[in-house]
């Protein structure tokens, strides 16, 4: 549920907003979506409420042609739901009721590993309850598949959980907050690597994605572009990142290839509205080069 604002409130303060518009959301979701415009094959595992937006959020599943066999429904609690402040700059604020997405068990994260063909990759966020998140990626880790960890939004984890997945894609803030220190993009990237030995890819919007190269920390750039509305940003650039993992691609095509989803996504409001399509994207990269 989004409102436009001039300026966020303070607290105890009440604003005048614009523009109110109900859409459909959650990480999860907005990341499988973006998956699937992006070219990949994409299957999703949630948990929703037996609600009307339940039913929604399944019908728009289906209709950008994702598998929703895993999508579980929960009779005790509502689907999850988000009210997000858009400035006049285009950032945000957000908060979130997860609602069914805490009802999310092993049980529903096996059904995952009995299927056949088993998954090539697995991106999975924190907007999930944690202990079914933390599972998929240990049984990820015993068949040998490759995950994706975003960790947003930020909830306390077990360093033993992060260290489990291939890749994580921390933000600043969220960076900051996984090693409790401030620092710069570099530090933090070379940091993290230490602390967890995987491939980090940290976000730090404007200033492109940090990767780890030859020991040091080294920006991909992204394009200067008007930014509109940055909900969302953060799913297209991991749902991007993801598949051009699975196809194959090393890191540095594979952020540029995201990089490029993200910048395009941010010059359109909304979020499913924003995440682009695979030929939106390579044709983009085209007019970069």
């Amino acid at each position: 549920m989004t409102m436009g604002t001039d300026r966020f409130p303070k607290e105890g303060e009440t604003v005048p907003g614009y523009g109110f518009c109900q859409l459909h959301g959650g990480k999860g979701s907005n990341q499988a979506v973006g998956a699937a415009r992006g070219g990949g094959e994409v299957h999703f595992t949630s948990c929703i409420g037996r609600d009307r937006m339940g039913d929604d959020a399944i019908s728009m599943l289906r209709k950008e042609g994702i598998g929703t066999e895993t999508v579980f429904r929960n009779s005790e609690a509502s689907t999850g739901v988000g009210f997000v402040m858009v400035g006049s700059s285009g950032e945000n604020e957000i908060l979130i009721d997860l609602g069914a997405n805490e009802k999310l068990g092993r049980d529903h994260i096996d059904t995952i590993f009995t299927s056949s063909p088993l998954p090539e990759i697995i991106l999975v966020q924190l907007e999930a309850n944690l202990d079914a998140v933390h599972y998929a990626i240990r049984r990820a880790d015993e068949k040998g598949i490759p995950v994706v960890l975003n960790p947003a939004p930020f909830r306390a984890v077990p360093d033993e959980m992060v260290a489990a997945a291939s890749y994580i894609t921390p933000n600043q803030t969220e960076a900051q907050s996984l090693l409790g220190k401030n620092a710069d993009p570099q530090i933090l990237c070379k940091e993290l690597t230490a602390k967890y030995g995987n491939t980090v890819i940290l976000t730090a919007g404007k200033h492109g994605a940090f990767i780890m190269e030859d020991g040091e920390a080294v920006a991909i750039p992204v394009p200067e572009v008007t930014v509109k509305d940055t909900t969302g940003a953060g799913d297209c650039f991991n749902a991007a990142l993801t598949v051009a993992l699975a196809e194959g691609k090393g890191l540095r095509d594979a952020v540029t290839f995201a990089n490029a989803a993200a910048s395009l996504s941010v010059q359109v409001p909304g979020v499913i509205e924003s995440l682009p399509f695979r030929d939106a994207v390579e044709d983009f990269l085209k007019q970069q080069r």
